[in-house]
């Protein structure tokens, strides 16, 4: 009796990245490509046609974040099972895609072997960490996270605006803005303000 194959949709919209994921599983009897598509949109529409066992989830398309299609796939397709292939590595970014719903994370400067072991993995139940993503998460999960008004407010500081304009720009008083600036530096253990912002990118809470 021939063993089902396990069906794959490759979302990423470059060529030679496409390419590059087809190959690590070509040569396996047990798994099959069955579609590819280069942004969000492609990606939500060939799900919903192909229904594929296991997706390569692209973090960054150019239509919309990786993390936030495999939550739109996920709310029309509860049992979908993603895999999010990305150059962003930090502990945040694999929160996010987790807590959107994906099955794995795997980093595009992984080995063949991983992306394999991520697809089975996950094809039969199971999620997938590589061991240093997983150490990641596990260390992110025991620190205090900013609240979303500290992020706007570290954004702002990280575009170079004073405590004033900050204020003016959220329509809070700078006092508000103090209060909220020492709370910043007391939760990423930061001397001042340039070292918070170094500190949030270093764990993905802001981007360069």
């Amino acid at each position: 009796m021939k063993t089902p194959r396990i069906r794959i949709l490759v979302v990423d919209d470059h060529f030679m990245i496409r390419l590059g994921l087809i190959g690590a599983f070509a040569a396996e009897r047990d798994l099959e490509l069955v579609g590819e598509a280069r942004n969000g949109a492609e990606a939500i529409e060939a799900f919903a046609k192909l229904s594929p066992d296991v997706t390569l989830m692209d973090g960054i398309l150019p239509d919309l974040h990786g993390v936030e299609v495999t939550r739109r796939i996920l709310q029309r397709h509860p049992a979908a099972r993603i895999i999010v292939v990305s150059i962003n590595e930090t502990a945040e970014d694999v929160h996010r895609a987790m807590e959107a719903g994906a099955w794995g994370y795997v980093p595009k400067s992984g080995e063949k072997d991983t992306i394999v072991e991520a697809i089975r993995a996950v094809a039969g139940g199971a999620r997938f960490l590589p061991p240093e993503l997983a150490r990641r998460l596990a260390e992110r999960n025991t620190q205090v996270s900013l609240s979303a008004r500290e992020l706007e407010v570290l954004r702002l500081i990280a575009q170079g605006k004073a405590n004033k304009q900050i204020a003016a720009e959220l329509v809070l008083s700078e006092a508000t803005i103090k209060t909220h600036i020492a709370h910043i530096l007391a939760k990423l253990d930061a001397p001042d303000r340039t070292r918070a912002v170094t500190v949030a990118m270093e764990r993905g809470l802001l981007r360069p």
